[in-house]
C-alpha cells in the first residue's frame, strides 16, 4: 500500500488508484492549501527524481510519499538567500579557466570557460524565474538587472577575445573585469540574508 504524508501528517489520499506517480502528485496538489506549493517530495526517504514522475504505481507494493509544502514567498526566499553560493561557484569556475589560459593551456581553458559560462547562464535563468514568483512589490529588492547587464557586456568582450584566440587578453579580462563583477554580485546576494 502506498501512503502519503503532507507536512508530517497522514493524508487521506488513495494513491493506489492512480496509474502513475504524476497522478498522485496532482492529487496531492488538489488537497493542499491553495496558498501553498509543494517544496519537497520524498519517495521512501529519497529525493524525488525526474524519472519518478512517469513511474507506474504498479511497481510500488508499499511506499511512503512525503510531501512538504510552504507558501510561495518562503519557497522563493529560501532559494534566493543561497544565490551567493551559486555565484561563488561560478566565480571559481571562471578563475580556474583564467588560470589555464594564463599558464598556456588554452584548450583546457576554453573547456572550463564554456562550462563556467553555461553555469552562469543557468544561474541567471533560475534566478529570474524565482524573482518572477515574488509579489511585484518585493521584486525590486532582488533585482539584479544592472549587474546582469554589466556581466553580459563583459562576457561579450571575452567571447570576442576567444574568437581571436587572444588568450592573454582573455585571461586579463577575466581577472580584471569579470571576476571583480562576480565578487560584487556575490556580496550583493549575501545581502539577501537580511531581507
Amino acid at each position: 500500500m502506498v501512503s502519503v504524508q503532507i507536512n508530517g501528517e497522514t493524508a487521506p489520499i488513495q494513491a493506489n488508484n492512480c496509474g502513475q506517480m504524476a497522478e498522485v502528485v496532482e492529487l496531492i496538489k488538489s488537497v493542499i492549501d491553495p496558498e501553498h506549493m509543494i517544496t519537497s517530495i520524498l519517495l521512501n526517504g529519497e529525493q524525488f527524481e525526474d524519472s519518478d514522475w512517469s513511474r507506474s504505481m504498479n511497481t510500488l507494493d508499499t511506499a511512503l510519499i512525503e510531501v512538504e509544502t510552504g507558501n510561495q514567498h518562503e519557497f522563493v526566499f529560501e532559494r534566493l538567500v543561497r544565490s551567493d553560493q551559486i555565484v561563488q561557484s561560478c566565480l571559481l569556475e571562471f578563475r580556474g579557466a583564467r588560470g589555464k589560459f594564463q599558464s598556456g593551456q588554452s584548450v583546457e581553458g576554453n573547456k572550463q570557460l564554456v562550462e563556467a559560462v553555461q553555469a552562469l547562464q543557468a544561474f541567471f535563468q533560475w534566478y529570474g524565474t524565482l524573482v518572477e514568483l515574488l509579489p511585484e512589490e518585493n521584486r525590486i529588492a532582488f533585482d539584479l538587472t544592472e549587474e546582469v547587464n554589466e556581466i553580459s557586456e563583459t562576457c561579450k568582450s571575452i567571447c570576442q577575445q576567444q574568437l581571436y584566440q587572444s588568450w592573454w587578453a582573455l585571461g586579463e579580462s577575466l581577472e580584471q573585469k569579470l571576476e571583480p563583477q562576480l565578487e560584487t554580485l556575490v556580496e550583493r546576494c549575501k545581502g539577501f540574508y537580511a531581507k
